[in-house]
């Protein structure tokens, strides 16, 4: 029994304030019989969509705040629970309220062993649940809830989302047009540089800033992919993120550096990459899976402020990440596409029929032949419906390409 530990826990949420938070774009339905679920990275902000969640359910009369519970499974009184320990969290609430819980909010639900046969039971209150490991992805909640779910997908700070946390308003038609632009582009380069988790925007020591990001890389992404080279591995992903690698280069990388290593154990390391929220993997536009599998893969990470605190700054290439990161939130289908001499950052498809064209590059009054070459060419071979240019801050028509900047775009973006 661990009731008198749910007591302790549940007690610390009612006996305080709901932490107050600044809308993100993920926003959570309140009225659905689905469990909800939220997975993604550490630090990128679940806990607190979660407190956004419930100061809606209590500003909108839905709740009030003892009929909600709030339990952390990170707590340090809640290590090693199972599944038959679930019940306890329902005694616990009625002895200290004298009522059944309306809403339940369950942090780090991963750390329960078998959590998905308690939620497979009926309820009679709604559940919404986080995660952060192999434990709550997407995949592996279908296989434990069965179907019962709805799944929300969070990253660090889209652009739009760090200009509200700076309390910055931008009207992107008006702004493409007046002086305001060159501070947006200030704001745009700090974005590309420390990137979006939510503490480190918030803090304005550019020093603080970049110790929290490594510290961060540290204790998160080291931690998660959990092996004696986790940091190496993870290092050379970071220096090079928005680039061309295949699993017998990073093998042959380790194995020059004296660690043995076997090639289903790199193979590995991605899978746990991947599953963490640190590294994403996009192949090639090619309707052959085959192909698909046997080309190399462009790597890209979970947040641009990770190349910036080990040292490995690259404007060019946060932009390029800082693109696939937002294609990644809006659910898009994203491939590279390559011929011998000519490359396109991103095809965007539907069950691989392309749809979009997208060149990245740092530019600023001139767009270089190569760009426009690799449109071209990709255009003639997979017949996509548009093509844009993504640019610095270059705004206008190129060889009948619209170019647009990337603050522009990143803006303009569809909630």
């Amino acid at each position: 029994m661990r009731v008198e530990d749910f007591k302790a826990v549940i007690a610390e949420f009612l006996n305080s304030e709901i932490p107050k938070t600044t809308d993100r774009e993920t926003r959570l339905p309140l009225d659905t019989n689905y469990v909800i679920t939220l997975t993604g990275g550490r630090r990128v902000g679940k806990t607190y969509i979660l407190y956004n969640t419930m100061s809606r359910l209590v500003s909108e009369g839905k709740a009030s705040k003892d009929e909600i519970v709030y339990v952390d499974f990170e707590h340090p009184r809640l290590r090693n629970l199972s599944a038959v320990d679930l019940d306890d969290i329902l005694t616990a609430f009625y002895e200290l309220t004298g009522k059944k819980p309306r809403y339940l909010f369950l942090d780090e639900i991963q750390t329960v062993k078998d959590y998905g046969s308690w939620f497979r039971r009926r309820l009679d209150a709604r559940v919404f649940l986080t995660g952060s490991s192999s434990a709550l992805t997407p995949s592996r909640i279908a296989e434990e809830l069965r179907g019962r779910s709805l799944n929300f997908e969070v990253f660090p700070l889209s652009f739009r989302e760090y200009l509200s946390f700076l309390g910055v308003r931008v009207n992107p038609e008006i702004t493409l047009y007046t002086e305001e632009k060159g501070k947006i582009l200030s704001l745009l380069r700090e974005y590309l540089r420390y990137g979006g988790y939510p503490a480190v925007v918030l803090e304005r020591d550019p020093g603080l800033k970049k110790m929290l990001l490594r510290s961060y890389f540290d204790s998160v992404v080291v931690r998660d992919l959990n092996e004696r080279y986790a940091e190496t591995f993870a290092s050379y992903i970071v220096s090079n993120y928005s680039s061309l690698i295949s699993y017998n280069r990073v093998y042959n990388y380790l194995k020059t550096l004296g660690f043995k290593v076997s090639k289903e154990k790199v193979i590995e390391l991605f899978r746990r990459g991947r599953e963490a929220y640190f590294l994403f993997e996009v192949e090639v536009f090619e309707r052959s899976e085959t192909k698909r599998k046997v080309n190399p893969r462009k790597v890209y990470i979970v947040d641009m402020g990770y190349p910036y605190a080990l040292g490995y700054d690259s404007v060019s290439k946060a932009m390029e990440n800082a693109v696939y990161l937002q294609l990644r939130r809006e659910g898009k289908e994203v491939y590279y596409w390559r011929s011998e001499d000519a490359e396109v950052d991103f095809v965007v498809s539907e069950k691989m029929e392309p749809k979009e064209l997208i060149q990245v590059t740092y530019a600023e009054d001139k767009i270089e032949d190569r760009e426009v070459k690799g449109l071209r060419k990709a255009e003639r071979e997979i017949n996509a419906e548009r093509s844009t240019i993504i640019t610095w801050s270059y705004q206008g028509r190129v060889n009948g390409y619209q170019a647009v900047p990337l603050w522009y775009w990143l803006l303009r973006r569809e909630r």
